[in-house]
């Protein structure tokens, strides 16, 4: 979790063993970056939005600071807001269907198959698991580098091993609980090098270590690393299978990262990360861009661009895809959810 330095201070060089920007690409994003029109020879056409929902506010259906966002087996939506301390559930096409209050700081959230909400408690340094009504289940963590503590728990996934992943910031690791809360596994270290988080950043930062987790259809872990502008992926033991990025503006790249208030260059990069069907990966980074890469990193299509605009995005977060192969993106700072045939 990354949200831009201007809006909160408490919030969260580039290393690549491949670049991946291709002149065809840049075609895509010259419209300018995700607006409709013909793709070149080779390249996929751009999503096209559908809907967008919300507002910033405290009422039903608005947002302020959504981070999370998972999908259910109903395509049901779920999202999760630091700054309203709370989970709200929506249909497919935005209408809202409930909301419970949550504990404070909430990231990253996940879904069980019988209706349990996991959340990721950012500062608080803990994970929560809640009932569908929102009773609190149970909660594990606090701060520090222990098996079963966190710094800066900034989102959480459930994997198809069924297994709750945690990507731990300030640890730079990932680390693996079941659903009950019992640690099993982790992998990840500060540093620079592949299967590494972080680089330079310091310990306990909000960007050293992966931020957001995705899986593809064999089980292996796809993590962004922010601070290296880049997407790793390993198996669920953690053996480093890829890396890929760059902290270039031109299409795949993950850069430019956000201005600060007086203008210099801020931190940002690729943070949340979903896997469709035909495990084809979606980034988003805080360039305010979502964008399609193979398995292999091989940049592939995008959206965005900063804007208000439908299709434009402020330093989006998380990603998530609905079984019919719809894209939907939390629009953090602009306070509201897209939604895009992404197919």
């Amino acid at each position: 979790m990354s949200l831009d330095r201007s809006v909160t201070r408490a919030w969260p060089e580039a290393l690549s063993r491949r670049r991946f920007i291709e002149s065809a690409g840049v075609g895509i994003l010259c419209l300018p970056f995700g607006t409709a029109g013909a793709a070149l020879d080779n390249e996929l056409p751009p999503p096209k939005f559908l809907i967008e929902w919300g507002r910033r506010g405290k009422a039903a259906g608005e947002f302020d600071a959504c981070v999370g966002l998972a999908i259910d087996q109903h395509d049901e939506i779920y999202t999760a807001e630091f700054r309203n301390q709370r989970v709200q559930r929506f249909s497919s096409n935005g209408k809202f269907l409930s909301e419970f209050p949550v504990q404070p700081h909430a990231g990253g959230l996940a879904v069980d198959s019988d209706g349990t909400v996991f959340v990721a408690h950012w500062n608080s340094n803990k994970v929560a698991a809640y009932s569908p009504a929102g009773k609190l289940l149970r909660e594990w963590g606090t701060k520090g580098p222990g098996d079963g503590e966190f710094q800066l728990p900034g989102s959480i996934a459930l994997g198809p091993d069924g297994l709750l992943y945690v990507p731990d910031q300030g640890n730079s690791r990932i680390k693996k609980f079941t659903r009950e809360g019992r640690f099993v596994g982790k992998f990840g270290e500060r540093g620079k090098e592949p299967g590494q988080f972080g680089g330079d950043q310091p310990v306990g930062g909000r960007f050293a270590g992966p931020q957001f987790v995705a899986f593809d259809r064999r089980g292996n872990v796809y993590t962004t690393d922010a601070a290296l502008d880049r997407v790793q992926k390993f198996t669920a033991e953690g053996k480093l299978l890829d890396v890929w990025g760059s902290e270039s503006a031109e299409a795949g790249g993950f850069g430019p990262p956000p201005a600060n208030k007086d203008g210099s260059p801020g931190f940002g990069g690729p943070i949340g990360i979903c896997v469709d069907r035909k495990d084809r990966v979606w980034v988003s980074a805080t360039n305010s861009r979502v964008q399609q890469y193979s398995n292999q990193g091989k940049f592939l299509r995008g959206i965005g661009g900063p804007g208000s605009e439908p299709g434009r995005f402020h330093t989006p977060h998380a990603v998530a895809l609905d079984s019919r192969g719809c894209l939907y993106v939390s629009d953090t700072m602009n306070s509201r959810i897209q939604k895009f045939n992404a197919s």
